[in-house]
């Protein structure tokens, strides 16, 4: 499991005006919570979270959370925040964690692997999960769980309860499919019922227009 150390700064509570400033000054505000205690108001620096989100699913980093230089957080990141236009950081979410107590986290699903069915029987392959919630320890979070669909055939699936791990439990119902192989689509051939309804292309007669350009050369 990936971590990061990170610094932050507690700041007072305030308003719109004075978060944009602290942004302008390419400072990111963000809280901490957990335990049953208050949210804690922080500032970071913007620079220094580039390798939190550079790394992949930032949910799945425990960050040590240094603040103010006297007190020290484990934590994940909940919740974040962009600008949707030019998707610049807005506001992070911490929650803090105890690594002897277990999480749920999201973790993304990667297929590894051609499936029989795609390869030798014509089939085609479709996604359906990319994403599951597991619970476990801190130091237990799978950056991802790859799963081999090499042996799938025509009308199979793999789905969550196929996924076998130490240490981590799946949160989610077991029979909901992660990928499926369908059969390849084939236009059916028109019936004579309905090869006779179609429209028919209309003749095209030529032969009196050649005439009338004859007759008209030998005048």
């Amino acid at each position: 499991m990936q971590e990061i150390n990170l610094t932050a700064r507690t700041r007072p509570e305030s308003g719109k005006e004075r978060v944009k400033k602290l942004r302008t000054q390419g400072m990111v505000p963000a809280v901490i919570y957990g335990h049953g205690k208050s949210a804690i108001p922080l500032t970071l620096e913007a620079k220094d979270l580039v390798p939190v989100f550079k790394a992949g699913t930032s949910e799945n980093i425990i960050i040590t959370l240094k603040v103010d230089d006297d007190k020290t957080f484990k934590a994940i990141i909940r919740n974040v925040q962009t600008e949707p236009i030019k998707n610049k950081l807005l506001h992070l979410d911490f929650q803090e964690i105890h690594m002897a107590e277990k999480i749920k986290v999201r973790v993304p699903i990667e297929t590894v692997g051609t499936p029989e069915g795609v390869k030798n029987q014509g089939g085609i392959l479709e996604h359906i999960l990319d994403m599951v919630e597991v619970s476990c320890l801190p130091a237990d979070i799978p950056e991802k769980i790859v799963v081999d669909i090499s042996g799938l055939k025509v009308g199979q699936s793999f789905h969550l309860g196929d996924i076998s791990m130490d240490r981590v439990e799946i949160q989610a119902d077991k029979a909901q499919v992660v990928v499926t192989v369908i059969a390849p689509i084939v236009e059916a051939e028109p019936t004579s019922e309905e090869a006779a309804a179609a429209p028919k292309e209309p003749e095209v007669i030529t032969k009196g227009k050649k005439e009338e350009e004859g007759e008209v050369a030998e005048s």
